[in-house]
Formats: structure tokens, sequence, C-alpha cells
């Protein structure tokens, strides 16, 4: 409960970031799959906000914030499955304390935050499995379940096909005969079931969502040391410096047999972590990689530290630990939320007003609430002046900043965004441009972006596009009395009705 609490604290006090916000423009047409994602994540958005009928931030996130409290109960399970009731409890603890599970897909709503549910729930039905041999009826219907729930975690993000793989490495070595149980084919081809759909928008566009992600993964050129070292250390602080040390020194005891329980009992968990963990560790010596995609292999690893701390006879020493760990996370969010909300100005190394605030990365969860006010009162003064008509399109040539300006700004003045350019920049709004009115040639439009992330070429890209541009006006977002970044504003001219189409 005060985790939660906790939780419901944070997203009222941060605007959404460029990811969560960006999720949420997925809830506004539901369809099976995006270019990004499976649709999971989309689902969720839509019912917490009762149908898109509540607009703020903690009912757009309140879909991560409950699911965080149900993997909470779901690893105290799993903990108590498999040792003690005091491991559940430490699993529990260790869980909220973790950046990446308490905050990054437990507060902030992410593709991370259902799948962490059905992610932990599959890992725990695993486990029943592999105790129901003796029981058949019992065994079959648990590999459905099974199959139900890998397919559903899929539905979240790619990485629950590590589900089924570690179902492989498992019956390949400590499980030989599931691979003679025909009920665990069955729950594969329930899996690919569900996921058909995604399977299917694929088919129909191109597969770009594959070819999207290969460009991310796929290894391409010489060794990347620098990428590597990057996973490195955000797997260290996403996880919490103090877990990850007891995480690697659990898999340290386990190799080792030096647990006070037997090798066996905690293999699954190993088998549902460390093929993922390593599989991005080697992708990273190549290409960039984000540091919370290993978030749901540590989640499990929190279990074997769990039960190693449960059998711990120096129980203080445990205890130690768990606060540790919970102080460490603790300080950190209170930090970050005194920083981001009342920093003076900005962390950004820029003076100039054009680019004030780049780099200062707690400038993506702070400001677009003041944006949205400042340029709602500049579109009506355009407007009374003469200067536009007032159903001009927002044009956007990125993602980012385009969902923030769906939500923050044309839910103020009702105006739409109109994405131009290639889809690897556009993503999702390539295929949004399908539903909004394409502007006319010779129409006027407006083009919005935000000092912190100003890009030149954004510019010269729609000087290609629109006959003239006029501007930039720069309207200042304030943090604790002074300028953090600036609303930039340009007007276009006469669109051209040439790129794009």
């Amino acid at each position: 409960m005060a985790a939660t609490c906790l939780r419901i604290l944070i997203a009222i006090s941060l605007d959404l970031g460029n990811d969560e916000v960006y999720y949420w423009t997925y809830a506004q047409r539901l369809q099976w799959n995006y270019f990004d994602h499976p649709p999971m994540v989309a689902w969720l958005v839509r019912l917490t906000t009762a149908n898109l009928f509540f607009h703020n931030e903690l009912v757009v996130r309140l879909g991560a914030i409950l699911s965080s409290a149900a993997c909470s109960l779901l690893i105290y399970k799993i903990g108590l499955q498999l040792y003690s009731r005091l491991a559940g409890w430490y699993a529990a603890l260790l869980y909220t304390a973790s950046f990446y599970c308490g905050i990054i897909a437990g507060t902030f709503i992410l593709p991370d935050s259902p799948q962490m549910f059905f992610w932990l729930l599959g890992i725990l039905i695993l486990i029943k499995i592999d105790r129901s041999q003796q029981n058949l009826s019992r065994n079959r219907m648990l590999w459905v379940f099974f199959g139900a729930v890998a397919g559903l975690c899929m539905m979240c993000k790619v990485h629950g096909i590590f589900l089924w793989v570690a179902v492989g490495i498992y019956a390949a070595i400590w499980a030989k005969g599931w691979w003679k149980n025909p009920w665990m084919y069955i729950a594969g081809m329930i899996s690919i079931a569900i996921i058909s759909p995604i399977i299917i928008w694929n088919f129909q566009n191109n597969f770009i969502t594959y070819a999207y992600h290969e460009s991310r993964v796929v290894p391409a050129g010489g060794v990347n040391i620098l990428a590597f070292f990057r996973e490195i250390f955000g797997e260290i602080f996403y996880n919490n410096p103090f877990i990850f040390v007891m995480v690697w020194g659990a898999v340290w005891s386990w190799q080792k047999n030096r647990l006070a329980f037997p090798k066996q009992k905690t293999a699954l968990l190993i088998c549902c972590s460390l093929p993922l963990i390593f599989t991005l560790l080697f992708l990273a010596l190549f290409r960039d990689t984000l540091p919370h995609w290993s978030g749901p292999a540590y989640s499990v690893l929190i279990i074997l530290v769990a039960i190693k701390l449960a059998a711990d006879t120096h129980t203080r020493r445990a205890k130690r630990l768990v606060y540790a760990s919970l102080l460490f996370f603790l300080l950190v969010v209170f930090s970050g939320l005194v920083v981001i909300n009342w920093y003076p100005g900005t962390l950004g190394s820029s003076d100039d007003p054009h680019t004030l605030g780049k780099g200062d990365v707690t400038l993506d969860l702070y400001g677009w609430e003041q944006a949205g006010q400042q340029f709602a009162k500049l579109q009506l003064d355009d407007v009374s002046k003469g200067m536009m008509k007032g159903n001009e399109p927002i044009i956007i040539n990125k993602w980012f900043p385009a969902a923030h300006i769906d939500f923050y700004l044309t839910k103020l003045t009702g105006q739409q965004t109109y994405g131009i350019g290639p889809i690897f920049d556009l993503h999702q709004y390539y295929f949004y441009n399908k539903y909004r009115k394409k502007p006319m040639k010779g129409n006027d439009a407006y083009f919005v972006t935000s000092s912190n992330i100003f890009s030149r070429q954004d510019i010269d890209y729609n000087k290609l596009n629109f006959t003239k541009i006029e501007g930039p006006l720069l309207l200042p977002i304030y943090r604790n009395g002074r300028v953090c970044k600036n609303l930039i504003v340009y007007r276009l001219r006469g669109f051209k009705g040439i790129l794009g189409e």
C-alpha cells in the first residue's frame, strides 16, 4: 500500500515523458499492432482513462501502478512457492526497491508495465507445472494457462518470447519429460494463436515493426565498447546498485552450489533470466541498447536473492541489505522529484535560447502543462488578429515532441497534428496521417518544438514543404522562477502539397 501511494504521488507530480505520452496516442485508435510495439499498452490506457473520458497524468499511468501492485503480490507468491513466506516478503520489498520494477515499469506507463504482470504470472505457472507432474489433469490446465499468459506477455512486448526460451532450456537440462508432454505443444499453439494478429498486421504493413527493431538490435560494424559499458552501468543503476550486487552474488552462489537449498529448486529462475541478460550484453557489444530491456530478467533474479537472504542464518545482515536497497531507492526518487520540479532553470549547458535546456534529461518530465497554456494563448491571439484562421494543423516531423503536442497542446486548442517526414522518424504518426485531414495546397500551419530538443534539420525540412516560414516565437517555460526551456513556434505559410504524399 505504501509503495502504491508513493507511485501515485510520483504520477501526479510529473508530466508524462516522451515514451509515455506516445503510448497514450496508441489508445486514440485501437488496433492489433503499432509501429513500435504490440497493442497491450494501448488497451490498458484505454481502460484506465475510461475510454479516454479522463485526461490527466494519473489515469494514464494508473495501469502501470495497478500492474506493479499485482506484481508485488505475484513475486511474493513465487518466493512463497519456492521457499518461504520470508523469501516472498523479501522478494516483494526488493521488487519495490528496483528502479525498473518500481518506477520505470511500475509508475510510468510503458509496454513493460502490463508485460511485467504476465511475465511474473507466467513464471509462477511454470513453477506450478514443474511441481504437478504427478497430477495430469492439473498439469494439462496449467500448460493451457501458461500458453495463454505467455501469448499475452508477447502482446505486451516481444521480450515475452523469453518465457518460451526458458521452457526450452529448462526442458533440455532439468525436465526432459516435458518434451513428451503434448500439452506443452498445445500451449505453444495457444501462444501463437494469441499473437497471430501481430503477425497479420505486420504482413499487411511490410513487417515494418521487425524492420525497425532489426535496425536497433542486429549487430552491425565493429565492437562498440562504449555501448557495452553504457548497458552495464545502466543495468546497475536501473536495478538499484545494491540489488545488482546481490543478484550476481546469488547467481555465483547458485552456480557454485553454495546455497542452502538444492540447485535444481531454483534452476527455472536462471532459465528465465540469464538468456535475456546475456543476449542483450552480446548485442550491446555492437549496438546501442536500452538498459531497461533486461529489467524482466533481473526481476526474476530478485527472487533468487530473496531466497538466499531468507536462508541466511544472519537475519540482521539480510534485513540490512533489504533496508539499504529501499533507502537508496527512496533517496534517489525524492531527490529526482525535487530536481525535476524545483531546480531553478535548467541543468543543460546551453545559453542559446533556441537550444536552452539541451542535455537536461529532467525536462522530458517537466513544463508541458505550461507549454500548452502558453501556446493556447498565442493561437487565440493569432486568430483574434487575423494572422491565422484557427483551424491550422500543427506539423510534426518526428514522433517526439508530437505526442506531447497532442496531449498538452491540441487538447486545449482543438487542432490536429499532421506528420510530414520518413516513417522511421514519424513512427506511428506515419499511420495516423491516414485518419487525419491533410493540409490542402496553399494552407498555413504551425510548427512547434521545444528548445531542449530543437533541431535545425526540422526547420530545413519544413522549408521544402512551405513557401514561407515566420518565426521563431519563443515562449518561456519557467521552473522555480527561472526559464528552463523555450517552446519554439513557427508559422508555416503556403503548404506546397508535394512532399508527405
